[in-house]
């Protein structure tokens, strides 16, 4: 991370072993997850008109992403934690961008399968289309604290599933607006 602006780079780029998951790196150090990455290509591709249906993320997908995404009128939904569960929803309903917060990134619009290669070459390509940095592209979508929490159960259920659970989450949520 100290290595971007120690350098006076505009950005850093790490890829996986696969090549398709990435991590991006704005001239300040900061790193830029998936959860930015989908929010900055959704955005331009939005403001061109080149946006279809919703922009699918995880049900890991920080809350910040949502609320960013509504902010500028782009549809989110939620899929179970996996690339093919976001395809799957993309399949559905006829969208062209997701990914998880880990920068699995999918644009069907250029490619069929998640390419960390294809996905940083698109945020390059915004960054230079706009002149803006990576900094800059990020900074609308505000990341809201978040923790994982692993809870061990003695019968597995589908949570979306669930009045019980349902009913659970809709109460605080409501509570904090």
């Amino acid at each position: 991370q100290l290595t971007v602006p120690g350098v006076q780079a505009q950005a850093g780029i790490a890829l996986d072993g696969d090549g398709d998951r990435l991590v991006m790196v704005d001239n300040l150090g900061r790193t830029v997850d998936g959860d930015q990455l989908l929010y900055i290509i959704a955005r331009a591709r939005h403001r061109q008109g080149r946006l279809h249906g919703p922009v699918v993320g995880t049900v890991m997908s920080n809350l910040g992403l949502e609320h960013a995404l509504q902010k500028e009128g782009i549809a989110f939904r939620r899929a179970k934690v996996g690339d093919r569960y976001v395809m799957e929803q993309l399949k559905e309903t006829g969208g062209m961008l997701g990914g998880e917060t880990s920068a699995h990134l999918l644009c069907l619009d250029c490619t069929t399968t998640g390419d960390a290669l294809i996905s940083a070459l698109q945020v390059l390509a915004i960054m230079k289309e706009t002149g803006a940095s990576l900094a800059e592209l990020a900074a609308p979508m505000q990341k809201y604290p978040q923790v994982l929490e692993n809870v061990r159960v003695a019968k597995k259920i589908d949570p979306f599933k669930s009045p019980e659970i349902t009913e659970a989450v809709a109460r605080p949520e409501a509570r904090l607006g």
